[in-house]
């Protein structure tokens, strides 16, 4: 018998509640307008600080302030570690606290918690886990300063015929330039190929991080032939002789492509989509989608084997490349749309074959959408007016697609009764610049660096820290930490001076943080003791916390959100959650002004669904949403 959820949650990352108020007032996003007809809008919804999405995301998911939960910042230092050895905080091992679908497994409440950021492993049998930390932090792993995206194998360009600009013209919106220093743009660097004797292809399967392919996946490669009706794609030379291959047509996709791959689990089963893109006369493009063993990225075993039979890509969020540059951004959006067609076959197969009380399914590319285009979109970056409307198309398409994902679950999976949310983990402001705090505490002499043998520049992440001159460190989104003798490893600053080097920082951060304009962005400063009124204690963060406000300069890590305090605002952007909610006993067409936090939302889930509430939650239950009284049995 087929049962729909009784609580289906979309988190759309970064989503910015402006941007959504403004298409459906112009007439746009007509299952956004059905939303909010059915149900309320809470107009002031905070996140919690830091703005970063493994912060927020925590807190939505266990209704508990950051000091409660432990993911204060989007990098955790050890303790006894030096400051510039922390270790990311993108995975759930490192949260303190419990997420509400398993505190509604304590009532035999089953789930499904999809591309959830923070929300693996699953500490439930009742919960069907799909990527996102599935499984417990790899050791290797752990210490890494760098979050990278989960997959096994990455995406793979080839290049024929055609040189990078023709393929990925630059838009170089990512050269930012911390305190007027160059970093690097994000880039899709091509793989290599041979041609063989027949004229064939050979195409390489190159690694593109080292944190890539933890399971040992073999050696493998592509054959590639070249035809007037496009590609066909064979695993080897063997194949493509007795005709066994994929056809790929110019400018179009290939079907999946299953291939099984030796590798540590042994179940290495890996799905690709392929592309061929035509970019100049006789030059074109191959694109193979990045991959993941199903079976290490979802849980629990018998889920995995079914939903590895479903015939989609289940990696398809490496598309910020194609963001960057203006030709490919259609490239871009049809990956989305893989993802969004993935999204449907397992809640369908959920529906039919495994019911669950509690779906959860998290989309991230409007995140990246505002991070690759929110400075131009809000006019504060220079740009020309053809980069203007490519960041308009880019914001249109990112609502229009997760637009119609909600016209396909208001007819497939939401029920009378079921409970609809739709929310985001922050918004996002624009900014035309970044700055690195550590340039300002190099200039006070309160850190140094051991310079270079070669004289080159370095990358500030790789430069060498002289910790014999170093007072002071920045780590993660707002934390300074000081180098204290006796607590740091190699630490100078003596315990009696500690009070006098916190507000030798205070100074710092106020003397520095100031624009163009002459305006200042510091919105605050304060030893980590004074951190209660942001949801933070005096565990995992720095001695000295600091948050941005709304303003034309953004922080070096997030830029558009992360470092900004949790009511920052710009002319159009906000940093504030879309958070809206629909179903039964839930008020009708209403919008909410009143102030609530993002850890409001577990306990007046776990209220009005009669689940118990998760037991660290901090958070307040919204009465004022329900259209009768509730009681709790």
């Amino acid at each position: 018998m087929k049962q729909k959820p009784e609580l289906f949650i979309l988190g759309l990352d970064g989503a910015v509640t402006s941007f959504i108020l403004e298409e459906i007032e112009k007439g746009k996003l007509p299952n956004f307008a059905k939303f909010l007809e059915k149900g309320c809008l809470l107009t002031d919804t905070r996140p919690p600080y830091p703005t970063i999405s493994a912060t927020c995301w925590s807190t939505m998911q266990t209704g508990a302030s950051p000091h409660v939960h432990g993911i204060t910042d989007e990098v955790l230092l050890p303790k006894g570690e030096y400051p510039n050895k922390f270790s990311t905080a993108y995975h759930g091992d490192y949260l303190l606290a419990e997420r509400f679908w398993e505190a509604a497994a304590r009532k035999g409440k089953k789930s499904m918690i999809a591309d959830f950021c923070m929300a693996g492993p699953a500490k439930s049998d009742l919960v069907r886990q799909i990527g996102m930390g599935c499984n417990t932090v790899d050791t290797s792993v752990k210490g890494q300063q760098n979050t990278v995206s989960e997959k096994d194998i990455s995406e793979q360009l080839y290049l024929f015929d055609a040189d990078m600009v023709d393929a990925l013209p630059e838009k170089g919106r990512m050269e930012k330039a911390p305190s007027g220093k160059w970093q690097p743009s994000a880039k899709l660097k091509p793989s290599s190929y041979t041609k063989l004797d027949n004229g064939w292809f050979k195409l390489n399967v190159e690694k593109k991080n080292h944190l890539e392919n933890p399971r040992g996946i073999e050696d493998f490669y592509w054959v590639m032939k070249y035809t007037d009706d496009g590609i066909y794609i064979s695993f080897d030379e063997e194949h493509m002789k007795e005709n066994i291959h994929y056809h790929v047509p110019m400018n179009g996709w290939s079907k999946v492509i299953n291939r099984e791959l030796k590798d540590s689990t042994g179940e290495g089963k890996y799905k690709f989509r392929i592309t061929a893109k035509r970019v100049s006369d006789g030059g074109f493009y191959i694109f193979i989608t990045a991959t993941v063993n199903l079976m290490t990225a979802t849980s629990p075993h018998s889920f995995s084997k079914r939903i590895n039979d479903i015939d989609e890509i289940p990696s398809s969020n490496n598309y910020g490349h194609f963001f960057l540059k203006e030709g490919n951004i259609d490239t871009a959006f049809e990956l989305i749309g893989f993802k969004y067609e993935w999204f449907k076959e397992i809640i369908i197969d959920a529906i039919e074959n495994d019911p669950v009380e509690i779906m959860a399914f998290v989309q991230g590319y409007t995140d990246t959408v505002n991070h690759m285009y929110r400075g131009v979109f809000e006019r504060v970056e220079k740009a020309t007016q053809a980069e203007y409307e490519t960041a308009k198309d880019a914001y249109e398409r990112a609502y229009e697609i997760a637009d119609h994902f909600i016209g396909w679950l208001y007819d497939n999976v939401i029920g009378e009764d079921t409970i609809f949310v739709i929310i985001s983990d922050h918004g996002a402001v624009g900014c035309n610049r970044t700055v690195l705090v550590h340039d300002y505490f190099e200039k006070e002499g309160m850190l140094a660096y051991i310079p270079p043998a070669d004289g080159k520049n370095v990358y500030w992440r790789d430069r060498v820290i002289d910790w014999s001159k170093t007072k002071a460190f920045p780590v993660g989104c707002g934390s300074i930490y000081v180098n204290l003798k006796g607590r740091e490893p190699e630490g100078i600053v003596e315990p009696e001076d500690y009070d006098k080097t916190v507000n030798d920082i205070i100074k710092v951060l106020h003397k520095y943080h100031w624009n163009e304009k002459d305006q200042c962005y510091l919105a605050f400063a304060t030893h980590r003791s004074q951190a209660g009124f942001i949801g933070l204690g005096e565990d995992r963060i720095g001695d000295v916390v600091y948050g941005l406000s709304g303003n034309s300069t953004g922080g070096y890590i997030g830029g558009v959100h992360a470092c900004q305090v949790q009511t920052a605002k710009t002319e159009t952007g906000d940093i504030r959650c879309f958070f809206g909610i629909s179903g039964k006993n839930i008020k009708v067409g209403q919008k909410i002004d009143r102030p609530a936090n993002l850890e409001d939302v577990a306990p007046t889930l776990c209220y009005l669904l009669k689940y118990p509430q998760p037991k660290d939650a901090t958070g307040a239950v919204l009465f004022h949403l329900f259209e009768n009284d509730l009681y709790q049995d």
